[in-house]
């Protein structure tokens, strides 16, 4: 009776399974989904996972189907072309022959950009504990006006190795969506989407805290100076995301067959007191993952960090600025917006300054400056030092690079300093003078003769220097000491 009992049920499941409808056995990374945004007028990968050599079918809504076949391991890879941007939905079918096709619904065609880091960039719109973000809710409540900005935030996971995959997905932009995603990826793709009018995708992906050393393959640093080789030795013991190459693996290869137009790069705090060699790591890394994405000189555009007072008696983190200023002149299709004006008083403490919005809006200065044609129409960033010479009665004439329209000054000019061969730094005054508005005129009368001239080259020296279009002037120093 029991054995008949089991012949009863084992017939009963074949019949279920013969049934049911079959399983699509195609898989996709996260990365490619529902809702997401793919990059205009360019050829891009859709890829996954099938059954070992099976015949994959890729039929995106707006052309031909494209047909490829999955490797002895399973993968595939397929490149197709994009039309020109839309608010258009697509859909994209993708099947192997064996079960029901996968269908990804509501894509649009724009542009897509990827923002990287440490805590600035991923401090959510919502804010954090002693980390508010100004303008927050207005900016919530308005969301649900671009639902076209579509956003991916990539789970903070490391690897020892590079992955395949990471966790996410992309969604529209809502209130609800836009309270815990990077307010500067949103505000930034949020400034393109209004002065552009195409749909935007940001992929969020970064992690408070974080050297830069965890952001790119060890292979590459071994070179560097400050390069320590147990980081490599012993990383298979290591968990903290500060592990050389540990984020890259987890969060950035995983990423690198998707289809962007650029990058975003908000990151420094954690490398203060240790910036030796932060810019050759930084062109290092800026390198590298345009080399990943296909080796195109795509767009990198930072964020120097800001003023912060940490009750330390040295130059460190105005160390940090000059190296990252120092990107600028390293490599090329490159911009760092500056920030030394966008603090307020009352929060020098903190690391992280809650005025998001302008340091977004000067990143998208630069996308819109170099990659969407607005040229010298939009200035994107304010006057560097080019000169000095000192004149009769030891006056500093100061000459730069970007102040053609002059300067806008409220009231004094602060942050200017002096010092003599002596090499002991005093407060100065500056000063504009007729018939030139270009250039500065610094003086100390106790430096009788100045040799070395900063200017906001300290931890916490907040701007107030601008140009006529309200860029900052960048910080500087002309002593190595």
């Amino acid at each position: 009776m029991i054995a008949g009992m089991g012949r009863f049920c084992a017939l009963v499941l074949l019949l279920c399974a013969a049934w049911a409808p079959s399983e699509a056995k195609i898989k996709l990374p996260a990365i490619v989904g529902d809702n997401m945004v793919l990059q205009q007028s360019c050829e891009v990968k859709l890829w996954g996972w099938a059954a070992p050599e099976a015949e994959v079918s890729v039929a995106p809504s707006w052309c031909g189907a494209v047909r490829t076949q999955a490797d002895k391991k399973g993968r595939w890879c397929v490149t197709v072309a994009t039309p020109a941007a839309s608010f258009e939905p697509r859909s994209i079918a993708l099947g192997d022959g064996d079960g029901e096709p996968v269908v990804l619904k509501n894509i649009l065609i724009g542009e897509v950009w990827l923002c990287s880091g440490q805590s600035n960039m991923e401090i959510p719109v919502q804010g954090g504990r002693d980390c508010p973000i100004e303008h927050a809710q207005e900016i919530i409540a308005e969301s649900a006006q671009y639902p076209d900005v579509r956003l991916f935030s990539v789970k903070i996971d490391g690897g020892l190795r590079p992955r395949e995959d990471v966790t996410g997905a992309w969604c529209e932009a809502s209130p609800e969506s836009v309270k815990t995603f990077s307010a500067i990826g949103y505000l930034f793709g949020r400034n393109l989407r209004r002065a552009l009018n195409v749909p935007v995708g940001i992929i969020n992906s970064s992690c408070g805290g974080t050297w830069i050393e965890a952001w790119f393959p060890a292979s590459l640093q071994r070179g560097f100076a400050d390069f320590d080789p147990a980081s490599v030795a012993t990383r298979e013991g290591q968990s903290g995301m500060n592990t050389v190459e540990i984020l890259y693996n987890g969060m950035i290869y995983p990423l690198h067959n998707f289809a962007i137009k650029g990058f975003c790069w908000y990151q420094g705090c954690s490398n203060v007191g240790r910036s030796t060699c932060y810019a050759d790591k930084m062109v290092a890394m800026i390198d590298h993952w345009r080399e990943l994405w296909g080796g195109e000189r795509k767009p990198f555009y930072y964020v120097e960090i800001a003023p912060h007072e940490d009750g330390e008696e040295n130059v460190n983190e105005a160390l940090v600025r000059e190296q990252q200023a120092r990107v600028m002149d390293m490599t090329d299709n490159v911009g760092m917006v500056c920030t030394n004006d966008l603090v307020y008083d009352y929060e020098t403490w903190n690391v992280h300054p809650s005025r998001k919005e302008p340091i977004a809006r000067r990143l998208a200065y630069w996308a819109l400056s170099r990659d969407y044609g607005y040229g010298d129409a939009v200035k994107t960033i304010g006057p560097r030092f080019r000169s000095m010479e000192v004149l009769e009665g030891g006056v500093v004439r100061v000459h730069f690079d970007g102040s053609d329209c002059g300067f806008l000054v409220k009231g004094e000019i602060e942050g200017f300093e002096l010092a003599g061969s002596d090499g002991v730094f005093r407060p100065a005054k500056a000063v504009r003078r007729r018939p030139d508005p270009t250039v500065l005129y610094v003086s100390n009368y106790d430096v009788g003769s100045p040799v070395y001239l900063r200017y906001n080259f300290k931890n916490c020296s907040v701007g107030r220097l601008w140009d006529a279009f309200g860029q900052p002037v960048v910080p500087f120093r002309t002593d190595n000491f």
